[in-house]
């Protein structure tokens, strides 16, 4: 991972600041050690210069670690003590301190950037714990080594020193670390907007005064620290607890250097590394669990802005959307949905689906649609008719997906609303182009549709068809006598009974009126006709019963039909038509309720 990408870059100006503080950092350290030439403890200064580090570019690397050393040389050098000393001598105590800090933190950048920093790094539990790790405890491990071996001499062997070095480096790569870390990664804004805060400057004060109050009177005062900076990490910010951390640091360090706090004391070498490590351990709880906080507060603001995102998207969708419970109750709509329905949220939330359905839609989606896509857990292109505000009904398909809980349960479901209102119009009229309104038998378009088809089709493979004109009789006393909605109704009966008269290959359509054409597909010779045809006019000539209840009245009426055969009596529609017409009349004159063929030799045809 390339840390400049995500990071800030260190610019000419910030490095110089970097120098400035990591040489005041070095300088306190000694001060407050009241030990100068002697290890530091805690030591402050390192891990301002690995955050350097960090951000430079690798290849700059080599000039700053050797700028930070010099620092690291002035710096003990203008503090140790005996000016009457050869300055030889003094220079090479000075610098014998050089090499392991410089190797810390070098192995600190080198281990931290292999890591890979980022703006969340700090806010994840599990990252943070690697960067304590990788930043402070292994590289003051292993510098101890080069630092102990350059600094030990017989008054102070090398375990002594190891041990010193170690834990010092550790208080105060812990102590500085995170700090540091925070202000490169987050700037220094957030920070200075916290310590404008009253309250933060409050709970600054109360963990400090904490401290002191438990390192001067308590037998155990390690674990009262704690407490406080673990009240500081609940309260307030990561950036915030780094800096009461380090604050606290330096408050034990005062305590240690001004005599007021005296360490137990020690028999063997490892003692004192003992006591040190204990300061690191109450030091580390507040860090971790704010580091813990942290993150499970910008996971929420996540979770948060997801849901916002996604609540964004369901709402502005330009589709119909709705979400119900598994009571049928109305969770959530779109905004396309409440546009297109007319209603606003307030009037939907909360109420159940079917209120905003026609009573037979309401009745199949609570009874059927409901439940078995509960079930199911889907539901694809249901027909509902949806009312609208101002009373509109709408058609629309419905598809619904449902979701579970670990246990089964429904939880709610997400429907989308395909608006087809317009669609199965435009279907209608198109319908109604080619059918009768009245019986839905195809009318005179199609009919002269399949006409042609027909002459094409059998012309081809010289096959014969015949069509037949069929007119009620006396149908106009039937309106004269009962009313035009007794003849609608007859016409659609008659019609019912010639579909169920007529062959799967036959087409009965309605002319006009009374009148009836009938397409009968591949008859081989006329005589074929005969039975088919006294069928359907017997079926014709059954009562009637003009409506619904025994008191309706019934009637009785016949029908006539002329036939005419392709190719015999015509080749095109217009002369079929013509013929078969002609035929009927023929027929009526002739005693009506009876059919014949067209016959061009017949006078009265």
């Amino acid at each position: 991972m390339n840390p400049a990408a995500s990071v800030p870059a260190l610019t000419l100006r910030l490095a110089l600041l970097a120098l400035v503080l990591y040489g005041l950092a070095a300088l306190l350290s000694i001060r407050l050690s009241a030990q100068p030439g002697q290890i530091a403890a805690p030591w402050f200064a390192n891990p301002i210069g690995t955050v350097a580090l960090l951000a430079l570019p690798t290849r700059r690397w080599l000039p700053m670690l050797l700028a930070l050393g010099l620092v690291n040389l002035l710096v003990n050098l203008g503090t140790m003590p005996g000016a009457w000393r050869c300055a030889l001598q003094t220079c090479l105590e000075a610098a014998a301190f050089v090499p392991g800090n410089t190797a810390e933190m070098l192995l600190a950048a080198v281990l931290l950037r292999h890591l890979g920093m980022n703006a969340d790094t700090l806010r994840q539990p599990g990252r943070f714990g690697r960067v304590l790790v990788l930043g402070a405890l292994l590289p003051t491990f292993c510098s101890a080594f080069a630092g102990a071996a350059l600094v030990a001499a017989p008054a102070r062997p090398f375990a002594e020193a190891w041990t010193q070095w170690f834990a010092g480096s550790l208080i105060g790569t812990v102590a500085v670390l995170p700090l540091t870390l925070a202000v490169w990664l987050h700037g220094t804004a957030p920070l200075r907007r916290s310590l404008r805060q009253p309250r933060t400057l409050a709970y600054l004060s109360l963990s400090a005064a904490i401290t002191l109050l438990a390192m001067t009177t308590l037998p155990r005062p390690f674990v009262v620290m704690s407490i406080g900076l673990v009240l500081v990490a609940t309260q307030t910010s990561f950036t915030v607890t780094t800096l009461a951390t380090l604050v606290n640091a330096v408050l034990l360090a005062l305590l240690h250097t001004t005599g007021v706090l005296v360490p137990p004391p020690a028999v063997a070498w490892w003692e004192p590394g003992l006591y040190q490590l204990s300061v690191i351990a109450s030091l580390l709880p507040g860090l971790l669990l704010s580091s813990s906080m942290e993150g499970q507060t910008q996971a929420m603001r996540h979770l948060l802005a997801s849901e916002q995102r996604f609540r964004s998207l369901y709402t502005r969708t330009p589709a119909l959307m709705h979400s119900i419970d598994p009571q049928g109750r109305v969770l959530s709509v779109s905004e396309l949905w409440l546009q297109t329905l007319g209603y606003e949220e307030r009037e939907v939330l909360g109420h159940h689906t079917t209120e905003f359905m026609t009573p037979e839609t309401a009745r199949y989606a609570r009874d059927v649609v409901i439940p078995q896509a509960k079930r199911n857990g889907r539901c694809d292109n249901i027909e509902y008719q949806m009312r609208t505000r101002d009373g509109r009904v709408l058609d629309v398909l419905l598809s619904a997906i449902w979701l579970y809980d670990k246990e089964g349960q429904p939880l709610h479901s997400l429907a989308v609303l395909q608006d087809v209102t317009e669609k199965k119009r435009l279907q209608a009229l198109s319908y109604y182009a080619a059918h009768d309104p009245l019986t839905g038998l195809p009318n005179r378009v199609l009919l002269q549709d399949r006409l042609e088809r027909s002459c094409v089709q059998h012309a081809r493979h010289g096959t014969r068809f015949a069509i037949g004109f069929l007119d009620l009789d006396h149908f106009k006393e039937v309106n004269d006598t009962y009313g035009h909605d007794a003849g609608d109704l007859l016409l659609k009966r008659v019609a019912r009974r010639l579909l169920a008269a007529l062959r799967a290959s036959d087409t009965v359509c309605r002319l006009a009126g009374d009148e009836f054409i009938l397409l009968f597909a591949d008859v081989e010779h006329s005589e074929d006709l005969a039975p088919l045809v006294q069928k359907i006019l017997a079926s014709v000539a059954q009562p009637y019963r003009l409506g619904e209840g025994q008191e309706s009245p019934v009637v009785n009426v016949a029908a006539s039909m002329g036939l005419a055969l392709f190719p015999e009596h015509g080749q095109d529609p217009q002369t079929l038509m013509s013929h078969a017409d002609k035929a009927m009349y023929a027929v009526k004159r002739g005693g009506r309720g009876r059919y014949g063929f067209y016959r061009p030799d017949d006078p009265s045809a």
